[in-house]
């Protein structure tokens, strides 16, 4: 997760170090940190964002090459002395990634005399580059020699002081870009952080190591010898969201739903399956978080639009269990980032086993994108917010036209069945956007939730995928605990929580008469009901429901109108009880560790 940037560009690099950096705080922001070099090394690191480095740099920042970091916590805490850079006799390191073998790695080096400063995993590297410096090894060579005997994943880039126009980059497990401009050069997680600084950038493979100047970048593979990489445009256009009015990220990226669905649909419109796809007899949909959230609520409609079964998998699950992978088997990876470690490694699984993959992903350049059999986009742009909002309305749009795609190619879609769903998917903008009106309602429901500081989601078929996310959010948002279930399950076990007063939220779809028995259960215990219902049922909810929220749409648009419907919730309930909505603690956007 960590956001790496570094820079070389013939002027004093401090102040473009830390406004990239600032781009890469989807990634974390538990602690900060920057090094430039020459002469000597200036250094300065802080507990928390990355604006916080501002008032530390002075003139001994004055140097044209550096490195900078943004850090989401894996081994110590978010404090300064275990923020990135580590730097070791004349070695400055930045890392992302893991360090499996880091304890190992501290205890030998401990036993040849060196004194560690931090808690983390990422200080055995600067360590072990130091001491191929002192054997008399060349920077590159240096850090090859080092990366030998790490385990994991990393992506690092390590600035020396004995040759302070130099950085060198290493990748393996973790994604890292170099790019180049007009007398610059740069290393990033991310090439939207030097949007401004450089024009193009090429993305370095497993085993991969750079050296960057201003004279060029060279690139190798582990044993020295030149490759040859993609250089792909930086887009200017991709470095942040406009607020529009709005207090939050958060907030400005559910309004922007209707617009990013829209921008989606018009890209998924023309595409094709390859023969490879359109002859699957089964789909397994892989992802993690919010995106199986988002193809749960699709699974139904790709069952029925295409006759083939669908199987969901948690990624970090899958690559473990070492399944048996049927004939005619199509994989789907479902990614907001294209970058999520577990997902990526059931993506080199499936290439092992030959399985065509489909990737459902909103970064062209990522790492899956690239390695994908057929990339099915979503154009919902960058989302500041760490919380998936129109991603996630973004990825049930493409799910469903892959679907309809998978339907239409093999001849199990009627021209009445298209007709209506196409009809339906017009207007699903529209309906965002009426569910948004809504909002004062639904702030209502939130500050009744933050009162009770828990709360329980409830729904059947694509309303249990839509529970299950409105739980997520209100989680990741408001720190408030929160349950999703079936709404079949309730009585095995999960109506052991309600008391006098739990908020119970049910996305009321499908099967709304055994939800409408299921909500008469719980009110029957005590529950203040909440019905997130369409107008057809919306009678028969009023009756025994505190609130009742009707819901724009019928069918794929109801269920589009709850998710609006769940985010509000959960930003107004975040909002009540002072929590940053933006940025909660211990998430962060990207999750490239395991």
């Amino acid at each position: 997760m960590c956001g790496i940037v570094g820079l070389i560009n013939g002027h004093a690099v401090a102040a473009d170090l830390i406004t990239a950096l600032g781009r890469l705080e989807y990634r974390g922001y538990d602690s900060a940190g920057i090094a430039v070099a020459g002469p000597g090394f200036a250094v300065h690191k802080v507990a928390g964002r990355a604006a916080g480095l501002i008032p530390g740099i002075n003139q001994t920042f004055g140097g044209q090459a550096g490195i900078a970091h943004t850090r989401w916590a894996t081994h110590g805490r978010a404090e300064a002395h275990n923020a990135h850079p580590h730097v070791v006799d004349g070695v400055a390191v930045v890392h992302n990634g893991i360090i499996e073998n880091h304890a190992e790695l501290r205890a030998e080096l401990i036993a040849r005399g060196h004194r560690f400063a931090s808690e983390t995993d990422s200080e055995v590297i600067p360590h072990l580059i130091a001491d191929a410096c002192a054997a008399g090894a060349e920077p590159a060579e240096a850090v090859r020699q080092a990366c030998t005997v790490l385990h994991g994943a990393y992506a690092i880039a390590v600035l020396f002081e004995t040759a302070p126009d130099r950085l060198i980059v290493a990748r393996q497990g973790s994604p890292v870009m170099v790019a180049r401009g007009d007398g610059a050069a740069a290393v990033a997680s991310d090439p939207a952080a030097l949007a401004g600084f450089c024009t193009e950038y090429a993305a370095l493979a497993d085993g991969d190591i750079a050296e960057l100047g201003r004279d060029g970048i060279a690139i190798m593979d582990f044993s020295g010898r030149p490759v040859v990489r993609k250089w792909e445009d930086v887009n200017e256009g991709e470095t942040g969201t406009e607020l529009r009015g709005f207090t939050t990220y958060t907030r400005a990226e559910i309004a922007a739903q209707p617009e990013a669905l829209r921008r989606t649909d018009a890209a998924l419109l023309p595409l094709l399956l390859p023969d490879a796809v359109a002859a699957a007899e089964r789909i397994v949909v892989v992802a993690c978080g919010s995106s199986l959230f988002a193809a749960a609520t699709a699974r139904q409609w790709i069952e029925q639009l295409a006759g083939v079964p669908c199987d969901l998998e948690i990624a970090s699950e899958y690559r473990t269990r070492e399944a048996p992978i049927s004939r005619g088997t199509v994989a789907v990876l479902v990614s907001q980032s294209g970058e999520t470690a577990d997902t990526l490694a059931v993506q080199t699984l499936f290439r092992e086993k030959r399985v065509p993959v489909v990737a459902v992903v909103n970064v062209a350049q990522s790492q899956m994108a690239r390695d994908a059999d057929l990339v099915w986009p979503t154009k919902a742009g960058r989302e500041l917010g760490v919380a998936a909002t129109k991603s996630f309305t973004c990825q049930m749009l493409a799910l469903v036209r892959f679907g309809l795609a998978l339907g239409l190619a093999r001849g199990t879609v009627t021209s009445c069945r298209l007709a209506k769903i196409e009809r339906e998917i017009a207007g699903l903008p529209e309906i965002c956007h009426q569910a948004e009106a809504l909002e004062p309602q639904l702030a209502a429901i939130a500050r009744m939730i933050a009162m009770e500081n828990e709360a329980l989601f409830l729904g059947r078929g694509p309303g249990a995928a839509l529970a299950a996310e409105g739980a997520l959010k209100l989680k990741e948002l408001s720190y408030i605990r929160a349950e999703a279930y079936a709404a079949g399950e309730l009585k095995h076990g999960p109506i052991a929580l309600i008391r006098e007063g739990s908020p119970v939220l049910a996305c009321v779809g499908e099967h709304a008469e055994k939800t409408l028995a299921n909500a008469e259960e719980v009110r029957a215990r005590g529950a203040c009901v909440v019905a997130l219902v369409g107008a057809a049922e919306a009678a028969r909810f009023e009756r025994i429901a505190e609130h009742c929220v009707v819901l724009p749409g019928s069918g794929l648009g109801l269920v589009f109108a709850q998710a609006v419907a769940v985010q509000l919730i959960a930003v107004h309930a975040a909002e009540v009880l002072g929590r940053d909505v933006d940025r909660p603690r211990n998430l962060a956007k990207s999750v490239t560790v395991e």
